[in-house]
């Protein structure tokens, strides 16, 4: 692979209507889409909840947790893994993706509920994440009580209690962390934020992913909440270029010259993720690169920051419906840590022309597949400086 240019590719996770349209139509023949009236009181749409909940749910709305169904790259994994499997993924990979099954047993996805994600109801009427139930880590109310980081307030719509759970990373681990059935872990953002500096400083995930902002909890014509911030349900993470260009900082620390070569010392320090960079899926990789360049002459080297992991017969994993389910060992992980700099050396060979500029960033790579390989890049972080002779 190269990495040439430093320009990033125009790529992003937006893909066409005809791609869309070419995933949707096998997974929605596998699954049998239909809609259906709920039956269910208490098993309440976000639709019903947008009513009077109008700014958060514009929020969500746009979020990945509303999309995490419809994801293409899910979608792709997902039938993969299902036709795989003979079905029983639907088990493994939906209690997450469409985690209203954990409570209405829709794994044929006809009730509109399920088919919202990781909508309004499964989050705020959990009432426990044990992590050591790896099977069934929620506990819920299913009784009408919506459950939240807010006190003091009520509701005439249905029953209100303030929980320490939603300020806590807890509530994201159910999710977020995860080890398969042969005893190797293949998500682990929580126990990378637990073993960080961030924990004792009493720093959780909705710090950073589900920041205060300015918003009426309820509309203002409906009701006032005495609350004039909500938390930002958009949950920016790894597919966000603004949360990305914030987790981390390069820096060319020195230049060292002799009569031939040139030693470029390069920092790269995880300034703003309270986990590892990246985390999730070893799909993800950081590559720092290092590039020197004169009018006449082009050179450029780079290192990657990434996690393997391998099958039984000690083959990389490349593909993500194979991750889950057929991951036996973590082969590899250079991935950097919360706060922790890594200090690399490139030695190049010195270029003729006297005027030199090197540069250094740091950028994002995605290589995924929908139908076809695809691959996302991101800038993050860069640097430069000019060299004379």
């Amino acid at each position: 692979m190269k990495y040439r240019g430093g320009k990033m590719a125009k790529k992003s996770v937006l893909f066409s209507l005809s791609m869309t349209a070419l995933i949707a139509l096998p997974f929605a023949s596998l699954m049998d889409f239909k809609a259906v009236d709920m039956e269910t009181p208490f098993m309440t749409s976000s639709q019903e909840c947008k009513e009077c909940h109008a700014e958060i749910y514009k929020s969500w709305k746009n979020s990945m947790h509303a999309m995490s169904l419809d994801d293409p790259i899910f979608k792709s994994s997902y039938m993969q893994s299902y036709l795989n499997t003979k079905g029983d993924a639907k088990f493994n990979c939906l209690k997450c993706h469409a985690p209203m099954t954990l409570i209405n047993n829709d794994y044929d996805l006809e009730m509109e509920t399920t088919r919202e994600g990781v909508t309004c109801y499964f989050c705020h009427s959990l009432k426990e994440v044990n992590l050591a139930d790896r099977q069934a880590p929620f506990k819920f109310e299913k009784k009408g009580i919506k459950r939240a980081s807010l006190s003091n307030v009520s509701s005439t719509a249905h029953g209100t209690e303030a929980s320490a759970l939603f300020k806590s990373s807890e509530l994201c681990a159910g999710c977020h962390e995860y080890t398969n059935d042969k005893g190797t872990k293949i998500l682990g953002t929580y126990s990378e934020w637990k073993e960080g500096p961030y924990p004792a400083e009493g720093k959780q995930c909705q710090d950073c992913h589900m920041p205060l902002v300015a918003g009426n909890v309820v509309k203002s014509k409906i009701e006032s909440s005495g609350q004039k911030q909500i938390n930002l349900h958009a949950i920016s993470a790894g597919h966000s270029v603004e949360q990305l260009q914030k987790a981390v900082k390069v820096e060319i620390e020195e230049i060292v010259q002799s009569e031939d070569f040139l030693e470029v010392n390069v920092s790269v320090t995880n300034i703003g993720s309270g986990h590892k960079v990246p985390t999730g899926i070893p799909k993800r990789k950081l590559v720092l690169i290092v590039d020197v360049k004169t009018p006449n002459e082009y050179l450029s080297q780079h290192k990657e920051y990434t996690r393997m992991l391998e099958d039984e017969k000690g083959n990389k994993i490349e593909k993500e419906c194979e991750v889950f389910m057929l991951a036996v060992k973590n082969s590899f992980d250079n991935r950097i840590g919360p706060r922790e700099t890594r200090r690399e050396i490139f030695p190049f060979v010195k270029p003729k022309n006297k005027k030199v500029t090197v540069s250094a960033r740091v950028e994002y790579l995605y290589e995924t597949t929908i139908l076809n390989p695809v691959e996302m890049r991101v800038i993050m972080a860069e640097d430069s400086k000019i060299v004379s002779k």
